[in-house]
Order: C-alpha cells, then structure tokens, then sequence
C-alpha cells in the first residue's frame, strides 16, 4: 500500500514536470481594464449643448467586451463615480447605462489633475491591459487663480504622465471644441502610447467613441460590403453598428432566409438599442449565409463578431515614427489554438489594405508554419487606416487598426552586445529645431516583476544617453520617453520619441525571413469537390479538428529549471521519508516474526 502511495508521488511529479515543459506560457494575468471620464464643466453648455454625450456613453458601455472590468466617472472641479468599477456583463451595462441619464454641465472648473490622479488611485486594481479614455472640452482650470491652473498643468505633464506610463496605462483623449488644450491631450496620449482624437462638434461624439473602444478592446469584424456581410458557422454572435443621419426611416436587417427584422420585430434572439444617431443590433446563434442591412451606406458602420475561429495580429503600435517600417504578423486560432493545417492554410489568403488603396498580400513564413507577414513602408505623416483581412472561402475576418505617423525631431539610436544582454541608446536631438540647452529627457523603465524605474538621461556633446544592462531574457523591457524641450525663440516644444519595447528578438542573429512560395492556380484546382469539402470543415468544424491535429507554436517557453531542481528535492525528500518508515516497517515485522518463532520452540 505504502509502495503504491510512493508510486503516486512520483508519477505526478514527474507529470507536474513534464505539464511545467511542455504548456505553452500563460497570457497575461488579470482582465483589461477600462476607465472613462467625462467632463461635466459648465462649458459643456455651449459645446455639447442637447447632452450627446448621454447617447455616446451609453454606446461606449453597450461596446464594451464582457469579462472586461471598466467604470465611468464625471469630473469638474472633482471627481465622482458615474458607475461602479465592476466586470462587464449584461448587467453591468444595463445599470451603467441608466446611469449616463446622470451626465449633465453644472460643474465649475475643469480639474483633469484631479481626474487622473482619483483614477490612479481608485479606478485601477489589476494586472490586465488598463486604458483611461478621458473626453473633455476645455483647459486645465482648477481655481479663479490663473497661477494654480499653470502649475496643474505642468504637473501632469512632469509627475502625472510618468505614472501612468509606470503603471502602463494607455490614456485615449478625446478633444470637444477647438477650445480643448489639445497639446496637453495629445502628449498625454502620445506618451503613454494611448490616441487622441477631436470631436469637431457633438454630433461627432458616436464615431469617435467608437474608435476609443477600438483602441481600448479591439473586435475582429466581417467586411461589409455594400450592406451586406456574410456570417459562416464558426460565429456564435454579431453586432451590426449602423449610424443614421437625422430623419432617415427605421434600419431593418434581413436574415439569409428572407425573413426581415425591425425593432419592433421582438426576435427572441435578437436585442436592439435604438437612438436617433445609430441602432447596435445584436444577433445571437445568428443563421449561416449572407445578411443585407436595409439602411443608408456608411463607411463607420460595421459588423462585430463573437467567434472562436480568431484572426490574431501581432501587436500594432499606435504611432510610428517617420522612416519607419510596420511589421504585421497574422495567425488564425481555434479556441486560441494555433491552426497550422495544410487544408486550412491552403484555401487562406491574408491581405493589408492601407487607406483604400490596392491590396497587399501577406505571405506565409516557412519557419513558422501558420503565421504570415508584411512589411508596410513609406508611410507619410499623419493618420492611416490599415485593415487586415482574412478570406479563407467559407468565411472572411477583418481587422481595422489607424495609425498615426509622427515627426521625429528626436532620432534614437541602438547599439546592442547581445554577448551582455546590453542595450545602449543615443538620443539627438535636431538643433535647428531644438534648443539643446532647454532639452530634458527622462526614460520610464518597465519590467515584469520590477518597480518601475524613472531615469534623468545625461547629455554628453549634444547626445542623450540611456545604458540598459544585463537585461533578462524571456522578458519584454518598456522604455517611454518625457521629453520637455523648447525651440531657439523659447516656445515649448513637445518632440515625440517613439516608445521601445525590447525582448529577445533584439539579442537574436539578423537573419532572412523566410516566405512561402504562393500556391500555384493548378494546385488551388486540383480536386476541386475535395478541397470545397476539406474548406468547409475548416470553416464550419474546425473546432473538432485542431485538437488532433495542432502544431505547437514556434516559440516553446524553456524548461524552468527552478521548478525542475525544487520537485525533485522533494522527490528525494518523499522517497528519503517513506524509504525511513519502509525500513521501520520491515524491522518491526522482523521482530514480530523473531518474536513468533521464539514462542514457539519454548
């Protein structure tokens, strides 16, 4: 009994062993996080003087994905909660929209300080990707005293932003009215690489917040294309976001089988949020085959959908640099499982359309089976809208991401000795823009499991310097810059340094990737019927594939060695114990059967 106890032991650790080698790594702990704040200055009056900021907020909360935790709060010259910090579902977003009826213009001042720092310290409690989206119309205004709004002001941009930055917070601004301090937005959201955007009027609010929730929670979408999408089997659920100019006639949406849907309809699967700027329609366990949306064309209106047979990118940065190049990397999953197939990836082709223009192909990476990639170059200053879509026959996917290309009157340079797991960076400054003795740089250092670091970079003839040493492998080091600088005439300046994420990749060979020769057309032919049959079961059953048939991803976590070392001490440790008792057990039966043959011979 004892010896199979000892068996049990060993074999689960040995499992526990081979379960810590062989899992891939676990996503980030926590879930994202989502914080809104709205002014409600007097000022409000004259810019958004019928309330729209009711109507936006409530479209705000309806998009919010569930298991996201998020709050709203209303700020003037303080700052209260609007809805409780809680985990979105249904009926978090059934009380926070009640609660936008509560929005109103009767506060004071316009205390942003205020705003952030009560955020910071109550709205913000977990480990997930946090974002603060912060709508506003004014300046910072905390007193009838000019002085004390000017050194708010400067506040946040020296003490507030380099803790958010810390805490990686990504700030999303959104400017109402040409009044807005839009230098102070902008940097806010450049600096914590959030976005900024500006509402040239109320009516405008919607799509604006619409793009905020893009940012902050990204859905993939289904193209739409004169009104019309199509839904395949590996979708549980869409929402149709339908924007509508004032006085048009009721939207209606007409189900593959003909049948047509209002809001009056009351389609036990169907829930519809209604308001005179736009309808959100969602579908639940919708019917396969081509929707038509009955309503006027617009490019904002879009088909958000639930799935598990996911479109994954690589991550996009919000702004990039002027000369630089944008990799984008695509994989499909299956209930987050890479899909690798040669059936599947055989009928899929990937496409990155940038601004209307004719497509580019993505191509396969031979050395990483299920991945592709493209290289987007020569982008121009100012916003571009990047959409990455999926066509694999049976089904299509879309991914609509803006970018904002930013000069670069800052140039960093990067020496790596991957020997040292050493990063030294040179910033220069372009001092026929800049005055290099009003120049202060600091860098805000994160890692994993560290506090984060805030480091005065020293200046050493005209150039910038920031050693990073000994950096860890199998951890990704963020590096943001505050930088306060002012032209020769003494203007402020607010120069952009693209913030740095390094990882391995930094440390690894330069090498040549390697791209998939395209399928030739005799091949996409050949046996047609049998290739139309293998599509639609990945398209349509997928799901009961990938398990039998799933390639791991290319990058295996390493064995942790820690963990290797500790079980098997305790190996050792359990099979030392029971080795003790076994022997105590074995000595006492010996005695017993010593005792025994004793009693007998007397």
């Amino acid at each position: 009994m004892f010896k199979s106890f000892i068996y049990t032991v060993f074999c689960a650790l040995l499992l526990s062993v081979d379960s810590a080698h062989c899992q891939p790594a676990p996503a980030a702990a926590g879930a994202d996080e989502i914080q809104v704040l709205i002014d409600v200055s007097g000022s409000m009056k004259q810019n958004d003087p019928d309330n729209l900021r009711i109507e936006a907020s409530r479209l705000l909360v309806n998009l919010l994905p569930d298991g996201a935790k998020a709050a709203f709060w209303l700020f003037a010259e303080k700052t209260t909660p609007l809805s409780a910090a809680d985990t979105v579902n249904s009926a978090w977003k059934q009380q926070a929209s009640k609660a936008t009826a509560n929005i109103h213009s009767r506060g004071l001042y316009t205390h942003i300080e205020d705003a952030i720092q009560t955020v910071l310290s109550q709205g913000f409690s977990g480990s997930g990707k946090k974002h603060l989206i912060l709508l506003t119309d004014g300046f910072v205004d905390i007193s009838k005293d000019i002085m004390q709004s000017a050194d708010s002001r400067e506040r946040i941009l020296s003490e507030w932003i380099p803790k958010l930055q810390q805490q990686n917070i990504n700030v999303q601004t959104i400017a109402l009215s040409e009044q807005a301090d839009k230098e102070l937005l902008e940097k806010l959201a450049f600096e914590t690489g959030g976005w900024a955007e500006t509402a040239q009027s109320a009516e405008q609010l919607q799509r604006v917040f619409l793009k905020m929730a893009q940012k902050a929670a990204p859905k993939e979408t289904l193209p739409l294309t004169d009104n019309k999408f199509k839904v395949d089997s590996g979708i549980h659920e869409f929402s149709v976001l339908v924007f509508k100019k004032p006085h048009a006639a009721p939207t209606q949406l007409v189900a593959p089988d003909g049948k047509s849907m209002s809001k009056q309809s009351m389609v036990a699967n169907v829930s519809w949020l209604e308001s005179q700027a736009y309808d959100l329609i969602t579908v639940k366990q919708p019917l396969i085959g081509e929707w038509r949306l009955v309503a006027e064309v617009d490019p904002d209106n879009q088909v958000m959908i639930v799935t598990d047979l996911k479109l994954q990118l690589s991550e996009i940065p919000n702004f990039l640099g002027e000369s630089e190049t944008l990799p984008i990397k695509a994989h499909f999953t299956d209930k987050d499982k890479l899909i690798a197939r040669a059936d599947f990836l055989g009928m899929l082709t990937l496409e990155v359309i940038q601004d209307q223009q004719a497509p580019a192909k993505m191509h396969a990476l031979v050395a990483e089976p299920g991945f592709y990639q493209h290289q987007v170059e020569h982008l121009s200053l100012g916003k571009h809208l990047l959409k990455i879509v999926a066509d694999g026959k049976t089904f299509k996917r879309e991914i609509i991401h803006e970018i904002e290309v930013v000069a670069t009157p800052i140039t960093v340079e990067k020496h790596v000795d991957a020997a040292q797991r050493q990063i030294s960076l040179k910033l220069l400054p372009d001092t026929k823009l800049i005055d290099p003795a009003g120049l202060v740089i600091n860098a805000v250092i994160n890692q994993a499991g560290h506090e984060p670091e805030t480091r005065a970079l020293a200046s050493k003839d005209g150039v910038w310097l920031l050693d990073l040493v000994g950096l860890p492998p199998e951890t990704t080091t963020h590096v943001n810059f505050n930088v306060m600088a002012k032209d020769h005439e003494g203007k402020p300046l607010t120069p952009a340094v693209t913030p740095l994420s390094i990882d391995d990749s930094w440390f690894a060979p330069a090498e040549k990737a390697e791209v998939a020769a395209p399928v030739a057309a005799t091949d996409a032919h050949h046996e047609s019927a049998d290739h139309e049959e293998a599509n639609h079961e990945a398209g349509a059953e997928h799901h009961e594939q990938s398990d039998q048939e799933q390639h791991p991803p290319p990058d295996a976590p390493k064995t942790n060695w820690l963990l290797v070392g500790g079980i098997l001490l305790a190996i050792n440790l359990v099979l030392g114990v029971g080795g003790f008792f076994t022997y105590r057990y074995l000595k006492k039966s010996q005695a017993e059967k010593h005792q025994q043959l004793l009693e007998r011979l007397s």
